[in-house]
């Protein structure tokens, strides 16, 4: 058996209903017995999202799953995703902490990169999408990327999906009056 698919875990079906009914209003304050995954973060952006979860394994070890879907022929559809290892599960949903304690507003964690034409009989120039999970600061309440403003859950972890570009693509840090406090490069 996968390890994402672990108690009734299925990678897609609950990034489409992430993607249908946003991210819950509250969520728990950490995985157990009860709990052993909840969606952590949402970003929808141009035909392109990304979706993360917090798990537990069927060790207790846990987990975040960052997951990249496009938009293609009417639907939404799964195209790639990674695993990262948390310390400890109470941590991971746990309040965010400041920028006096995470030294910066935001800190990039994993990345990765998928060719959403891959596969096609006859494919058009590589489009690669990149995806990857911000841990943010208590200062910052908004992520602002291509144009398109996303709140922060009160945990810090923020995923991020976008299109690659010649050229560096910038996540633009807002406290809660919308100024801007910090900018963070994403690569892939």
């Amino acid at each position: 058996m996968e390890r994402t698919h672990d108690f009734g875990y299925n990678p897609a079906v609950e990034s489409l209903r992430l993607i249908d009914h946003g991210l819950p209003r509250s969520l728990p304050g950490n995985l157990s017995g009860r709990f052993r995954f909840t969606p952590a973060s949402l970003y929808v952006g141009d035909r392109i999202a990304a979706t993360a979860f917090a798990r537990l394994d069927g060790f207790g070890l846990s987990w975040v799953d960052v997951w990249l879907l496009s938009f293609r022929r009417g639907r939404w559809a799964l195209r790639a995703g990674d695993s990262m290892s948390a310390e400890r599960s109470d941590d991971l949903l746990a309040h965010r902490q400041g920028v006096s304690v995470l030294k910066e507003h935001g800190l990039t964690d994993e990345n990765g990169r998928f060719d959403t034409n891959a596969g096609r009989w006859f494919p058009r120039p590589k489009r690669w999408v990149a995806y990857g999970l911000l841990r943010l600061s208590a200062e910052v309440e908004t992520v602002r990327l291509g144009g398109r403003e996303v709140p922060v859950p009160g945990h810090g972890l923020q995923a991020l999906a976008w299109r690659l570009q010649t050229g560096p693509v910038v996540a633009d840090l807002l406290d809660d009056m919308g100024e801007t406090i910090a900018a963070v490069s994403l690569t892939a």
